[in-house]
């Protein structure tokens, strides 16, 4: 086969064969084809889509390009599609956990101006991401909970994929969204699968039909390899939390375990229900319950240290920038809107996200919101502190455009 005649095929709309992809990405794994000619198949399939007869087969040469876990209990998993300030993971986990449902999860790095859990879990001193294939089972079986970055043997493929779309512009492709999310859960072993679909202006899918759409592509991913799969979908037009950049967003997923009452609670407690109800085989509305009681008598909260002493983390030396600049309101009025993507923007020009596949993320940076919609302010009030490396850098008015006051 011809690789050329493969990215052809595509930029004309035409359908690509098992053959086809399987030669194509595997040629890329192993390092036959370069980054320019993967770049190009992934612009045109960004641009002309994938049937699902593509997508299942896309995802199926995802899924054996590695090895794939099997565990002797059921465990759970889940997944958000992206956002800003969504740190959901750690407050969900832990929810599940304490309760008997074992979490098993393998997560990303921060693609585009969304940071990944893995991002975040590395602001935590000390904490060891990759994990063997042997330490991995050993902590979900010694306390129920263990999220690490992906194995060099666990969907392979996927990895090297995902950090060139990362740099290449094609992060918005809900095919190669996917294949790349299914291909982990199904590899990673997981009985319980949900899956939270983000749609908005900060999120890779703008409009609650395309999240709608998509949600019908994870679905029939799921019911092709015979696992239970659950979707939720759920807005970002606003940040999910007060706080965006790695470590700051670990403080926020504390403070809510801890008792703090915002959307992130909100959110995780229903992607932890769903978990739950498909576990417990209870309605939704009883596994809420159950949720925030886990969250209310500190439950979740003592889970959530055990995990991350038990990964090595020391959560005591998380540190954040002291260098501040606040940012303060031109006008008086009413918070009418904070715009997801825009804080996203600048926290990835703070130094919080990558912009090039070899860029160093700074843990400290990031934006901690000071107001919420529907808040009244005066001239010159605090809206926003900005955690910088240097205080010296340089933000324009089109930067700042976070808040939108009338």
């Amino acid at each position: 086969m011809n690789i050329i005649e493969i990215i052809l095929k595509k930029k004309n709309k035409e359908e690509l064969s098992y053959d086809e992809l399987s030669f194509a990405f595997c040629s890329y794994l192993n390092k036959s084809i370069p980054d320019y000619q993967m770049s190009a198949l992934l612009m045109a399939i960004t641009i002309n889509g994938m049937t699902m007869k593509e997508t299942l087969a896309l995802t199926d040469v995802f899924i054996k390009s590695g090895d794939v876990y099997k565990f002797n209990k059921k465990v759970s998993d889940k997944h958000s599609t992206g956002g800003i300030g969504d740190t959901a993971t750690f407050i969900i986990a832990p929810i599940v956990a304490s309760m008997n449902i074992p979490m098993a999860k393998m997560s990303g790095r921060g693609l585009g101006y969304t940071g990944g859990t893995i991002d975040k879990l590395e602001s935590i001193p000390g904490y060891k991401v990759e994990l063997s294939k042997e330490e991995f089972y050993n902590q979900v079986n010694k306390i129920g909970i263990v999220i690490s970055s992906q194995t060099d043997d666990l969907v392979p493929l996927d990895k090297v994929i995902y950090s060139l779309r990362d740099v290449t512009g094609t992060t918005e492709s809900m095919p190669l969204i996917a294949a790349s999310i299914m291909s982990k859960k199904i590899a990673c072993g997981a009985s319980y699968i949900v899956i939270d679909i983000k749609y908005g202006n900060g999120a890779f899918i703008k409009s609650v039909d395309d999240a709608k759409e998509f949600s019908k592509m994870l679905l029939s991913i799921g019911k092709h390899f015979k696992k239970d799969v659950k979707t939720l979908i759920t807005p970002m037009d606003s940040p999910l939390s007060s706080s965006i950049g790695n470590a700051l967003e670990v403080l926020e997923a504390i403070e809510v375990l801890k008792g703090k009452k915002c959307p992130l609670r909100d959110v995780s407690i229903d992607i932890a229900a769903s978990i739950v109800a498909m576990a417990k085989e209870i309605p939704v509305k009883d596994a809420k319950i159950l949720c925030k009681n886990a969250l209310d008598n500190d439950n979740a909260h003592k889970m959530f240290k055990k995990w991350i002493i038990t990964q090595g983390g020391d959560l005591s030396k998380l540190k954040v920038s002291d260098k501040v600049i606040t940012l303060k309101s031109s006008l008086e009025g009413t918070i009418d809107a904070i715009s997801a993507i825009n804080c996203g923007r600048l926290a990835m020009k703070l130094g919080a996200g990558r912009e090039t596949k070899k860029s160093k993320i700074d843990y400290g940076v990031g934006i901690k919101l000071l107001k919420n919609i529907g808040d009244k302010v005066k001239k010159d009030e605090a809206l926003a502190e900005l955690y910088v490396k240097n205080l010296n850098i340089k933000l324009t008015d089109e930067d700042l455009k976070i808040f939108s006051i009338k």
